[in-house]
């Protein structure tokens, strides 16, 4: 037979507290409290929600909280524990099938605050973490699922179809919301909250098409038009011409991305050995690693950071992402290039990144070397996304 009951727990003696026979009472946030003070000087309290204890089918003791501060209330979730322990134990059911049919009626909000916590455990990005919520809830306000069961294949699918037929958003982007909202089903799946994933036979769209950015490589004389452009230009600061350049020639030169080097500060190079070490909180792959860096390049660096005083801590460049994009605007138009080719193709801040892939792929450095170079998951993404092959350079190879 099972019982109620109310946890105890410990707090100090409360500042104002009356003491009366060792029994305590005060005050907090308007509402009148009671314990007992110990001998430790400690005030023992009980919980305000009741605890049902009982007997599970496998005779271990449960203990599990009916959510209510009421003693009837409490008593009939007690009975209905008990029940499904009589039902599973006679056959009736399983303890899988009862625990899914008890989040049948489950808020989903609920499941996302589970989700929610799994995701800050496993150490996700507080960014990353805003990012998949906001894409996940909105797909669950499209198919307006209040409990989990309202999440089906056929409105997402339905939500695809309107994306794509809108052209607002491209095919990576709809991946992208479909990706997060299938990594929470898939987890609802692995925890038993649902009987099967309602998402797993939704197959990704092809990126290739209907992309919203097409980004290009810099060609060399490109490139020698961007810095020449660069160092020329008049600007109200008298070295952010010299600053703008090195930037260039850092992103270019390193593969690294705008938002790693305005965060980089001169402890991370090594200057010795042409080394620099990438911080796991200052990417996007949350990983460390360290990349070779070209001399030159590592001397300029050196020179700007002994002329500006730089300290050890601080960053070497002040720029924000949004400026530097600005800037990087004016220097292409500056040095005549096309923001927009005649393809589609456009450059920007992170084209410099491309190029340094590029650039490797067309000294004849292996596709994994560029790869590791450039810090990719796979040999297919930095294939994929980050080197240009043209006509010109297959002929090459041909000949």
């Amino acid at each position: 037979m099972g019982s109620l009951l109310k946890n105890s727990y410990t707090i100090d003696l409360p500042p104002g507290a009356l003491v009366k026979n060792n029994a305590v009472t005060w005050e907090t946030k308007g509402k009148k409290k009671t314990g007992t003070l110990s001998k430790g000087g400690k005030v023992l309290c009980q919980s305000d929600v009741w605890i049902a204890q009982f007997v599970d089918e496998e005779g271990k003791l449960k203990r599990v909280s009916t959510k209510t501060k009421d003693r009837a209330a409490a008593n009939r979730v007690l009975v209905r524990l008990e029940n499904e322990v009589s039902l599973v134990r006679n056959g009736v059911t399983s303890r899988a099938d009862l625990t899914r049919a008890s989040t049948a009626n489950t808020p989903t909000a609920e499941f996302l605050e589970k989700y929610k916590t799994k995701m800050i455990a496993e150490g996700t990005t507080g960014k990353h973490i805003k990012g998949s919520f906001q894409r996940i809830e909105e797909l669950i306000g499209f198919c307006k699922a209040e409990s989990l069961s309202g999440i089906t294949r056929l409105k997402i699918e339905s939500w695809i179809a309107k994306e794509v037929r809108s052209g607002v958003r491209s095919n990576r982007t709809i991946n992208a919301y479909v990706i997060a909202l299938k990594s929470f089903t898939k987890w609802c799946r692995e925890n038993d909250f649902i009987t099967s994933d309602p998402l797993v036979l939704i197959k990704n769209l092809n990126e290739s098409v209907n992309k919203r950015k097409d980004r290009r490589s810099l060609s060399e004389e490109e490139i020698k038009r961007l810095f020449a452009a660069t160092h020329e230009r008049k600007y109200r600061k008298c070295n952010k011409a010299e600053e703008h350049e090195l930037i260039y020639r850092l992103l270019i030169g390193t593969g690294l991305r705008s938002k790693e080097l305005g965060l980089s500060t001169p402890s991370q190079f090594d200057f010795e050995k042409n080394r620099f070490r990438v911080k796991a909180e200052k990417t996007k792959n949350r990983k460390d690693d360290v990349l070779p860096l070209r001399p030159d390049l590592v001397a300029r660096l050196k020179s700007w950071v002994e002329t500006h005083k730089v300290g050890t801590g601080d960053r070497i460049f002040k720029y924000s992402v949004a400026s530097l994009r600005h800037s990087f605007i004016r220097d292409c138009k500056a040095a005549g290039i096309e923001l927009k080719s005649p393809d589609g193709r456009s450059i920007d801040v992170h084209s410099l990144r491309r190029t340094f892939g590029t650039m490797l792929a067309r000294a004849g450095v292996p596709l994994t070397t560029t790869q590791r170079l450039m810090r990719h998951s796979t040999p297919e993404l930095t294939a994929k996304l980050y080197i240009d092959v043209e006509p010109i350079d297959m002929q090459q190879a041909v000949d």
